[in-house]
């Protein structure tokens, strides 16, 4: 039997897909990726549905599906549908793998990892792009420990894309990357049990730019590509530096893909007659401030703290519309948008947020969970049917062709006690369509070029207890929060989707022959779910 401390590196590659990795491996573009996939076992991560950040990371961290957590999408709807806010990790109910581990003893270093503001362990944690406020690194004290950190940024400058310096905002992502990695090295350093880190320079270039980059075209001296050669660097340098006795697990939230077509929904449900919006003609003629006025405006007229990459993206906007839409009244900013603001006394359905895939998700404006609902509880079966009738029969206007894949009430996808605020009805959208919210003055749109979410990631595991050279099938990203726990002798809550991956072990590894250990969720944790989820039915 080898020696064993059970210690553990995860390395999240945001938006990672083996479309682009795998050929460049091949290619000799990405050594370390070439080493890891010959002496490991790789294979595609399914994400969930929506396949978002939030909640991609949320569920890997606790092993769980949305509906035990109570998160769609980045935003949370309370009692409105126009009343929405950033989800954070108090309003997740779940303990996460890492929170386990810190009860059990062990030293954990988490960075950059969504859904991890506020901390809720007293280890090294540096929050993610969703941090709300200043403060992304704790303790505080490692900022003069760690002079890199100075220098340290949750998100890249976007006004070089909006302003067309495309090669300006790539290597504007290199910086960040480069200096997160300078601090993750410092950190390896420390005590630990768990080393988590993850790279959003994939995610962030290939929103921008996947399209040029699956096709092939650019050559190794491209800029984007100097990316993803200094990433597989970063990575073959925790290969190399990591003791020979801790094993390395790889994975991305999500994939990637181009889509050719756009499917507007609530330009749809209000052809359909299911929304009204609010009569824009009277809105005031919009002005430019800056940045700085902005947050200064913020700061002065509302209490609440906002995430970084709102701050950052205020006047871009997209699906984050929902939440400007309630802060235009305090914040002196106005932009000519042709959006949607919601005629709540007269909506019936509306989509929320933006997936950023081809899955959509539609709210019923129900008085059940909404004060200002207006579907009474007998009819909203009737409206959940009837609309889920007519998206079978939308057809691509130009081909003919259906273009609605799957279709779920929220009950067939989801389950668990969170399940009252999940979005009613969930539709995939054929391959070639993405979905659009924003635009109510059309429905569909062609010839257009969109880089953006896909449901299959990358997993890949590497190490002296891991099989070498193997493909692996059916990874989901719920199972990897159950195999850590695993790998480190605590029992798993029972309560967790996901199953322990014992098919990535040596046969003759102490994985693989240890037994797989549950535990009874306590009492305590099932009362609050319990309080947690009448709350949600409006019957507390």
């Amino acid at each position: 039997m080898r020696e064993h401390n059970n210690k553990l590196i995860v390395i999240g590659l945001d938006g990672a897909t083996w479309d682009l990795i795998k050929p460049w491996a091949e290619q000799r573009r990405l050594p370390t990726f070439k080493k890891l996939i010959e002496n490991g076992v790789w294979g595609e991560l399914e994400s969930t549905i929506p396949p978002v950040t939030i909640p991609a990371w949320i569920s890997f961290a606790t092993g769980k599906n949305p509906g035990k957590l109570g998160c769609y999408d980045f935003l949370l709807p309370t009692k409105s549908l126009d009343d929405v806010k950033p989800i954070t990790i108090k309003d997740i109910p779940s303990k996460t793998f890492y929170e386990i581990l810190y009860e059990n003893g062990k030293k954990c270093i988490i960075i950059n990892l969504p859904g991890s503001y506020p901390p809720r362990i007293r280890e090294t944690v540096i929050t993610s792009f969703l941090t709300q406020g200043d403060n992304f690194i704790f303790p505080s004290e490692l900022v003069n420990e760690i002079q890199e950190f100075k220098n340290y940024r949750l998100v890249p400058n976007r006004s070089l894309y909006v302003k067309g310096k495309i090669i300006d905002y790539v290597n504007d992502i290199r910086e960040i990357e480069r200096i997160r990695f300078e601090c993750a090295k410092k950190l390896f350093k420390k005590e630990w049990d768990l080393f988590f880190l993850l790279f959003s320079g994939t995610d962030w270039i290939q929103h921008v730019m996947y399209d040029k980059l699956i096709s092939g075209a650019m050559g190794d001296n491209m800029v984007p590509i100097k990316l993803y050669k200094e990433i597989d660097k970063y990575i073959g340098w925790f290969v190399d530096n990591a003791p020979s006795n801790v094993n390395i697990l790889f994975m991305s939230d999500h994939g990637f893909k181009v889509y050719e077509k756009k499917f507007f929904v609530n330009g749809w449900l209000k052809r359909e007659g299911y929304l009204k919006v609010e009569d824009r003609t009277k809105t005031r003629t919009p002005r430019h401030i800056s940045e700085k006025e902005t947050q200064r405006a913020i700061s002065k007229r509302i209490k609440i703290k906002l995430p970084v990459f709102l701050l950052n993206y205020l006047k871009l906007l997209g699906w984050m519309h929902p939440l400007y839409m309630k802060l235009k009244k305090v914040i002196p900013l106005e932009v000519q948008m042709d959006v949607i603001q919601p005629k709540a006394s007269e909506t019936v359905a509306y989509a929320l947020t933006h997936s950023g895939s081809n899955f959509v998700g539609i709210y019923i404006h129900d008085k059940k969970r909404f004060n200002d609902g207006n579907v009474e509880l007998e009819d909203y079966e009737n409206i959940r049917a009837e609309i889920i009738y007519k998206l079978k029969k939308l057809k691509d206007p130009k081909t003919g062709e259906k273009i609605v894949k799957k279709i779920w009430r929220k009950e067939e996808l989801y389950f668990g006690d969170e399940l009252g605020m999940a979005p009613d009805i969930i539709f995939k959208l054929s391959d070639e369509y993405h979905m659009g919210r924003l635009l109510v003055g059309e429905v569909f749109r062609d010839n257009m070029i969109i880089s953006n979410h896909a449901l299959h990631g990358i997993f890949l595991a590497y190490g002296q207890d891991i099989k070498k050279g193997v493909e692996v099938e059916g990874v989901t990203i719920y199972d990897l929060a159950p195999t850590i726990l695993h790998i480190f002798g605590i029992p798993i809550p029972k309560d967790m989707d996901g199953r322990v991956l014992k098919e990535i072990f040596k046969e003759d590894s102490e994985y693989s022959d240890r037994e797989v250990v549950y535990q009874e969720i306590d009492e305590k944790d099932r009362t609050r779910r319990k309080i947690r989820e009448l709350r949600s039915l409006n019957r507390i």
